[in-house]
């Protein structure tokens, strides 16, 4: 189990590089000029960027038959999924560390950079947010259509995937505000809503997946 996460993490990292390098580079711009609208994005992709790097490398592993491979390997299907699962996790934490930094430091040189230190964590929920329910859908899908997908169609594939996350923020979004009144303890309920319901679609994907991935012919 552990090799197959180190394999995931690696493989990850390359792609990861490179977006550390961009991400420091604007951050840096951001933390020396005032613009919440500019942060708020840049800590949305940021976070959402990362998990993407890490969903992708499923594709990545079967389009090179590394993933076929790994089915000859002295594993459980389940741990080569669990694998899978936790390289996201881990990715999306660190894809959350930056955007923490850059906002820190905005902070420490302009004051809090959001009309109100709540707008804070309401970000980076939904950035997260949509990196779990980006994962949930994809997971799963994936490995009932990858043989039909070729490797031409895995970033319409992610982009459908990412779609259908903003949209159940949109829906988890209007229904708290439709049946929720405003106030700022019924905002963080909104938030642990809209987090909880995340958190819950990934947990539920992952036996969804190992069910999946058990029973497919490779």
């Amino acid at each position: 189990m552990k090799g197959l996460l180190k394999n995931n993490i690696y493989a990850t990292l390359s792609g990861a590089k490179i977006l550390s390098i961009v991400m420091v580079l604007v951050g840096i711009f951001l933390a020396l000029v005032i613009s919440p609208p500019l942060l708020t994005t840049f800590t949305v992709v940021g976070i959402i960027s990362y998990s993407a790097f890490a969903v992708s490398v499923v594709k990545e592993e079967f389009t090179s038959k590394w993933g076929k491979y790994k089915l000859t390997l002295p594993v459980m299907r389940s741990e080569i999924i669990k694998s899978q699962f936790l390289n996201q996790l881990l990715w999306t934490a660190v894809g959350t560390l930056l955007p923490a930094a850059v906002t820190t430091l905005s902070w420490f040189l302009h004051g809090c950079p959001f009309d109100s230190p709540f707008d804070i964590v309401t970000t980076f929920v939904l950035g997260i947010s949509l990196s779990l329910f980006m994962g949930a859908v994809y997971f799963p899908l994936f490995h009932l259509f990858f043989h039909t997908l070729g490797a031409d169609r895995g970033d319409f594939f992610m982009g459908l995937c990412l779609g259908c996350a903003f949209i159940f923020d949109c829906i988890i979004v209007s229904l708290v505000n439709r049946f929720i009144e405003p106030g700022l303890k019924n905002r963080l309920l909104g938030i642990v809503i809209l987090l909880t319901v995340s958190i819950a679609a990934y947990a539920l994907s992952y036996p969804l997946t190992v069910r999946i991935f058990k029973r497919r012919e490779y």
